[in-house]
Formats: structure tokens, sequence, C-alpha cells
């Protein structure tokens, strides 16, 4: 019989040469270590693609939520404008803005 200090493969045999190792086995666990090698690949290309495109949505969102606050402060810079040259029209806007709402919250 093989002693315990001998390796894995050296396990397979007898002192006598006759192989005491599944054959079946061993292939199944190559077989498996193939797969799960493929499979670490792919998710690491698959890990890689989706990282890539979180940064591209990252750039994407940045870059809008730029454009908005822009397009925010225009309006707000023109609306501010607006009132400071039309003080009164403001004042009319404003007068019928309330009584709008006042309106519809009554009901």
């Amino acid at each position: 019989m093989a002693t315990s200090s001998k390796s894995t493969a050296e396990k397979s045999t007898t002192e006598n040469g006759a192989e005491t190792g599944a054959p079946f086995t061993e292939k199944t666990v190559a077989a498996a270590h193939e797969a799960i090698d493929r499979l670490s690949e792919r998710v690491a290309k698959t890990e890689e693609r989706l990282r890539g495109a979180a940064n591209q949505g990252q750039q994407s969102w940045t870059e809008k939520q730029e454009e908005v606050r822009a397009q925010v402060e225009g309006s707000v810079s023109s609306a501010r404008d607006y009132a400071r040259e039309n003080p009164l029209m403001t004042a009319g806007i404003a007068f019928a803005a309330g009584l709008i709402v006042a309106n519809l919250l009554r009901r």
C-alpha cells in the first residue's frame, strides 16, 4: 500500500504498480476545474464591462446634472431680470397666481 508521505499521484498506485485511483473521478475533477476556470474568465470580463458601463453612466449623469443646473440658473436669472425691469407686472402676476392657488385649495 502507499504511504501517507507520498503525493496524490503516487497514492493512486500500489507497491506492485496496480492502479487504485478512480479515473472517472480524476477526469470529473479535471473537467470541473476547466469549467470553473472558463467561468471565472467570463465573470471577470462581464464584471469589467459592467464597471465600464457604470462609469459611463455616472459620467453621463454628472453631465446631465450640470446641464440642468445651468438651465435652472439661467431661468432664475432671467426671471430676476424680468422682475427688476417690470416690478408692477411681477406683483400683478404674483397676486393672480395667489388667487388661483387660493381658489384651488378651497375646493
